[in-house]
């Protein structure tokens, strides 16, 4: 989830007279910056200059929103998408991108709105700076405290001390403050000892970010520990240590994410154009920076893809209203996590021999209502609608990204083979229609009039169109064309273009074995993770921790 501020004022309601018009380190737009009939515009005007386009802006999505949380009972699952892929397109989302302020509550022209994440898919959103910049998340090596090489990890509230209790995110008492359940016996409120406190936002996503800490610290323990050693040439050896695990465990990542994740979202057509030696970009040589048309606009398909209710640790009923109270946030006095809260990774992925998972919800302009309540997403301003729907469409408008009639002009000019299939990238006439059939579809919920639509159709907000034309292109079991350009052309640039010094030539053992070979001479791990996908990975962190049979259930 992205965007939780609370829900005071917005700089960009009511009377604002500007918006984010200067630069915005870190990000840039897709083809480069776009002219300013290129970008997205209400009636012609850009709503971040203009007061009256910005409260046209405002009713007209207060409109869309109201239609995008209102997903209707018994909606279709995703058999493409068991519900574990959700949190980790999270996980990759919150490596690629962290900002200081959601763009719907920046105000003036310099905002201070900056990409912080310099070199994506390197799991800094896991490390951090390291055990130097970020010491809380890393437990001593010894009791000198000299070095830290492991993640900490909390055992589950209860435990009796067993290695297969510790599988919940590091988490601590704060001192003077009041805390009355919970593992820490009144000792204070329950605070997160991660690098990344979003992924901290819910009980899967904080159990999955533990699961790549797991596997950091298996790797760690096939390192051969320093002896005894002068303290300069333990801390140089300490340090290697910590790099080839590290290193190992981005390795592993990134191959889950090409092998795994990105199949799975991407049209079978554009996942071929990226998934080969040498992929067709889109732009050859783009400017630095992640454009701002994935971040805020094709990467929001997340949200739709989240269930009512789960199957999690012991829950057979769990509502996501829980699964977000389940963390040091909204939940400080309930950390650690009990051990019914622990995920049962069968729940979350199809693994071998066991029931089928939950699965998420099929990509569509649809949210969940549990999305809508509870305070999790309030109204930016008196008369917005709650949930994260508004907040998605704020935040895309008011960027100056390029529009939906520039990006599928541009991808059909480059791309005419996946234009001819597809009439929505192909044919403005035929989109139009097909958005205004859907957009005004029940005017007495969106209020929206006849002109309201017209404008909507011609000129959608970045990520409704995108889960739009999941839905119409492929029944929501995948992003339609426009937006697996958009994710393909970010994601496996950002893996080409962003490589780790290991990789090269070969598959994921000759990657190991030149991490190794650089840093510990003719050392090799004795049982590398040769794996390809999230199944794979939870087995083999089941078999190196000892977890297969663990009580709670690992698997």
């Amino acid at each position: 989830m992205t965007d939780s501020g609370s829900g005071g004022g917005c700089p960009f309601g009511g009377a604002a007279g500007s918006g984010i018009l200067g630069p915005l380190p870190g990000f840039r737009h897709v083809f480069g910056p776009p002219a300013a009939a290129e970008r997205f515009q209400v009636d012609g005007e850009d709503p971040r200059s203009s007061p009256a386009a910005l409260a046209t802006l405002r009713r007209r999505l207060r409109g869309l929103a109201t239609l995008m949380g209102t997903r209707p009972p018994g909606a279709a699952e995703n058999p493409n998408l068991p519900s574990g892929y959700t949190y980790l397109a999270q996980l990759a989302a919150h490596d690629m991108v962290s900002t200081s302020l959601a763009f719907w509550s920046a105000g003036g022209p310099d905002p201070g709105v900056a990409n912080v994440h310099g070199a994506p898919l390197r799991l800094r959103t896991l490390y951090g700076g390291g055990p130097g910049a970020c010491p809380h998340a890393f437990a001593p090596d010894d009791a000198r405290d000299q070095n830290r090489s492991r993640f900490r990890l909390s055992a589950h509230a209860g435990a009796k001390g067993d290695a297969s209790c510790f599988r919940d995110i590091a988490r601590a008492a704060t001192p003077g403050t009041l805390g009355n359940r919970g593992g820490f016996g009144g000792a204070g409120r329950g605070e997160a000892l991660i690098a990344d406190s979003r992924n901290d936002q819910s009980a899967p996503l904080s159990q999955l970010t533990c699961l790549f800490q797991m596997l950091h610290n298996a790797l760690l323990e096939m390192i051969p520990k320093p002896g005894t050693l002068p303290a300069r040439a333990l801390r140089e050896r300490t340090a290697a240590r910590f790099a080839v695990a590290r290193e190992a465990t981005t390795l592993v990542f990134r191959q889950v994410l090409r092998r795994d994740l990105l199949p799975r979202l991407l049209d079978p057509e554009v996942h071929a154009l990226y998934d080969n030696p040498a992929p067709e970009w889109l732009e050859p040589q783009p400017e630095p920076g992640l454009p701002l048309e994935f971040s805020h606009g094709a990467f929001r398909f997340g949200h739709a893809m989240l269930r009512d209710t789960y199957r999690i640790g012991s829950f057979d009923d769990a509502t996501l209203a829980d699964l977000l109270r389940q963390n040091s946030t909204r939940g400080p006095n309930s950390v650690p996590l009990t051990r019914d809260w622990l995920v049962r990774w069968s729940q979350f992925f199809q693994m071998p021999g066991k029931p089928a998972p939950n699965l998420s919800m099929t990509l569509g302009p649809r949210y969940t209502a549990m999305l809508m309540g509870d305070g999790f997403f309030d109204p930016i301003e008196p008369g917005d609608p709650v949930g994260v729907a508004f907040r998605d469409l704020m935040s895309a408008s008011l960027t100056g990204m390029r529009s939906v009639r520039d990006l599928c002009a541009r991808a059909a000019a480059l791309r005419p083979g996946l234009a001819a299939r597809s009439a929505l990238l192909a044919d403005p006439a035929a989109r139009e229609a097909a958005l205004a059939a859907w957009i005004g579809r029940d005017s007495a919920v969106s209020l929206l009039t006849p002109e309201d639509v017209a404008a909507l159709a011609a000129e959608p907000p970045l990520p409704f169109y995108i889960l739009f034309e999941a839905e119409h292109e492929a029944g929501g079991e995948r992003l339609g064309r426009l937006g697996s350009l958009l994710v393909a052309e970010t994601v496996y640039g950002a893996l080409a273009r962003e490589r780790l010094a290991s990789e090269g030539e070969g598959d994921l053992g000759a990657a190991f074995d030149r991490l190794c070979a650089a840093w510990l001479g003719d050392t090799r791990f004795p049982d590398p993770p040769l794996v390809e996908d999230m199944p794979g990975l939870v087995t083999f962190i089941a078999r190196r921790l000892g977890l297969e049979a663990a009580d709670p259930a690992f698997i």
